[in-house]
């Protein structure tokens, strides 16, 4: 297992290293310039996406033909992407907090960095959760288009929808928002509220992987090579 860590490791370092240290300068300067704080969220995803570009590296070099004379499981084999990500994904929490620390002040608050934070991770996991069982049944590149284009429709399509409707049909739902809102400040400290946030969206990340790594599997172990 450890040596299949560091197979895609020195895949990512090899490919990528001219490549992070460009966006960590770019989007360091524009995140302190430019008070640009989504672009230190951006580094969250940018980083914990590597992990599945090696499967375009695989397919290219015909690893998987190999790695199946291997004395590992195709739960090993898939496996190792998803600790890659995960190890990633956790190594650019740190180095996002860095670069907000270093926006002038006034700075954004503790919670609203917890918060940012959790959501790139919930949606960096999310979008390879989708990412790797698409990319072994269809191939790397087919999966990344359909995954991006899904999420683009499904971000962006209520949001559109909702403002197309008229003002009749938008001022209930409008209401029961406010409504949810007051009731759920009046019963929770701001805390307690970002504390849960965080906690159920880190938690959802998590299902999603175990239930995506899962359904890998089965698709890996059914490929013919």
């Amino acid at each position: 297992m450890k040596g299949l860590l560091y197979k895609d490791w020195a895949l990512i370092a090899g490919g990528y290293k001219t490549n992070f240290l460009f966006l960590l300068v770019f989007y360091g300067l524009l995140t302190v310039v430019a008070r640009m704080t989504f672009l230190a969220y951006a580094m969250v995803f940018v980083v914990g996406m590597y992990a599945s570009s090696t499967i375009s590296m695989d397919e290219n070099s015909r690893w998987d033909a190999y790695a199946h004379t291997l004395p590992v499981t195709p739960g090993q084999l898939v496996a190792v992407k998803y600790w890659l990500t995960l190890i990633l994904t956790a190594a650019s929490i740190p180095l996002s907090f860095c670069l907000i620390a270093l926006i002038p002040d006034p700075k954004p608050t503790p919670m609203e960095i917890a918060l940012g934070l959790a959501a790139a991770c919930t949606v960096t996991l999310f979008y390879f959760s989708f990412v790797i069982p698409l990319s072994y049944k269809f191939g790397a590149a087919k999966a990344r288009s359909w995954v991006s284009i899904s999420l683009l429709v499904v971000a962006f399509g209520p949001v559109a929808l909702f403002a197309l409707l008229p003002e009749s049909t938008t001022a209930p739902l409008k209401n029961a928002a406010s409504s949810l809102d007051a009731t759920v400040t009046a019963t929770w400290s701001e805390a307690s509220l970002v504390a849960a946030v965080v906690g159920a969206l880190l938690l959802f990340s998590l299902v999603c992987i175990f239930i995506s790594w899962a359904i890998s599997v089965r698709i890996y172990t059914r490929r013919t090579y």
